[in-house]
């Protein structure tokens, strides 16, 4: 009877009883800012900060175009407008968490079964045969468990904690694509960069690849945020169900649940970031929740919106800001709209009115956006100019140098030598001739778009410079960064009357580079 209430016990308390699970079975390939969450029986879990790059404020979110066109799939992935936000605050940027890896067998049954796993190489292997509402009970009961054994592991914004679910498409597929560490048309590429080739980086049907079966995480190269089989291996559930796509955005009928990804069954022509995939959520065949040994599932971390009591004040302050800083006209159309909409008699008018309001203000946040999007392009783009204006003046200084070097040889060395010595020589003076010209032009074109972005507000500039200063910290374009920076001071100053000359200009920039340089 003693052994038998000892045997409950040690059941009732695996993780006690078990020893951490080797790194190399649930992060092989470990990133010093990687986020570890515990699970029980001493497993563990890792997860990647993904940054969202974006305004501050309550209301801020970062716009993306996801999806691919192609006439076979344009009814599902045909490019659209989204927004993704991260609810996270990490190295003072705002992230949200995504699973670096997918959960492996190991890891499911470490949440899931009765008893615990003994971790194990076969157990490194994605799990799959799960329904959606698998995956969903999974991040469920992970939740839970963390909430009540690990909380302090959990990452917090105000009074609020994190807790386990799936990604949303729009997560997903921004962290598929290499969110902000990657520049525009990579992001916009069919599948991110791969600097090594695909078969580096996605287990895809074929003998060449995965042939066959899924394969274990983490044993490819990861795309540019640290992510492991994004793309190919398992395909993995997404929360939201699916819609078809009306010409660039959702379509108003829900269907089925979602896969994205591919997996190991899918051609590698196939492949891409865009790619989705509808099922049934219950088999057709018995009505049992479907599951199929090609997918599983990734976790994410959520936040809930209104972290504490103060935020829904903060909410309605900022949604009156951003429409008050709506396009002028002559007449503001919502308030006209608004006092229709009051002395109308007719319900069914009344409600025609509100909705033509609703569009107006959509209309309205939209055109902002783009005013938005279109500020930090010349931010970026003066960035651009003042890095080659930087790299110009860089160069000149080593040929000078080089020159001299070979201007002080030259009498010394065999007379053989001294012929293409000279000639070398003069080719640099001859290059060195036209920096001057090269570097007045570059100073030129750096103004111009420091002059166009000193039309928009002070305050707007400042934030968007800051958008677009992380997304070079993102890249690991520190000197880009610091340039922007500048771009964005010289354009206020230029709003308020200050555009500075043509030489104070490069002696900032150069002053700018050597800076960012020196923390390098």
């Amino acid at each position: 009877m003693r052994s038998l209430a000892l045997a409950l016990v040690l059941a009732a308390t695996p993780a006690a009883a078990q020893a951490p699970w080797p790194q190399a079975l649930w992060n092989p390939a470990p990133l010093a800012d990687d986020l570890v969450l515990p699970l029980p029986c001493n497993g563990r879990i890792a997860l990647r900060p993904v940054p969202t790059p974006m305004d501050a404020g309550p209301l801020a979110d970062r716009a993306v175009t996801l999806g691919e066109a192609d006439p076979a799939t344009d009814y599902s992935e045909f490019p659209r407008r989204a927004h993704v936000a991260g609810a996270f605050e990490h190295a003072g940027a705002r992230v949200m968490y995504l699973g670096k890896y997918e959960v492996t067998r190991d890891q499911y049954a470490a949440v899931m079964a009765e008893r615990c796993p003994a971790p194990s190489e076969a157990g490194r292997a994605p799990a799959a045969e799960l329904s959606w509402f698998d995956a969903v009970a999974f991040t469920a009961r992970l939740s839970t468990w963390l909430a009540g054994n690990a909380a302090e592991a959990l990452p917090t914004r105000g009074r609020a904690r994190a807790f386990v679910r799936l990604p949303t498409e729009e997560e997903w597929e921004y962290a598929a694509r290499g969110g902000a560490a990657v520049g525009e048309a990579d992001f916009a590429a069919r599948t991110p960069p791969m600097p090594d080739g695909m078969a580096a980086h996605v287990w895809f049907a074929g003998p060449d690849s995965a042939d066959g079966r899924a394969r274990p995480i983490g044993s490819l190269k990861p795309n540019p945020l640290g992510l492991h089989d994004m793309l190919g291996n398992v395909a993995e559930w997404v929360l939201e169900p699916y819609r078809l796509n009306r010409v660039g955005r959702r379509h108003g009928l829900p269907g089925g649940v979602v896969a994205r990804g591919g997996h190991f069954q899918t051609d590698a022509s196939s492949i891409r970031s865009a790619l989705r995939e509808e099922y049934p959520p219950f088999s057709p065949r018995d009505g049992a929740p479907l599951r199929l040994r090609t997918i599983g599932l990734r976790i994410a971390l959520g936040l809930v919106v209104t972290v504490d009591d103060a935020a829904p004040e903060a909410f309605r302050a900022a949604f009156a800001e951003e429409a008050r800083l709506r396009a002028a006209t002559a007449e503001d159309p919502e308030a006209l709209l608004a006092r229709l909409r009051a002395e109308a008699a007719e319900p069914a008018l009344r409600e025609g009115l509100g909705r033509l309001e609703t569009e107006l203000r959509t209309a309205a946040g939209r055109t902002r956006e783009r005013e938005r999007a279109a500020l930090r392009a010349q931010i970026a783009a003066a960035a651009a100019l003042a890095r080659q204006v930087a790299v110009a003046r860089g160069n000149d200084a080593v040929l000078t140098a080089v020159r001299g070097l070979l201007d002080g040889v030259q009498p010394v060395v065999p007379e053989p030598v001294r012929a293409p010595i000279a000639d070398t020589s003069r080719a640099l003076a001859g290059h060195l001739a036209e920096t001057p010209a090269s570097v007045a032009q570059l100073l030129d074109g750096y103004l111009r778009a420091v002059r166009q972005g000193a039309l928009a507000e002070p305050a707007l500039i400042e934030a968007e410079a800051q958008v677009v200063a992380e997304e070079m910290r993102a890249r690991r374009l520190g000197v880009m960064a610091d340039l922007a920076a500048l771009a964005a001071r010289q354009m206020r100053d230029a709003g308020a009357g200050r555009l500075p000359a043509a030489a104070e200009t490069e002696a900032a920039i150069l002053a700018a580079a050597r800076a960012a340089q020196s923390r390098r």
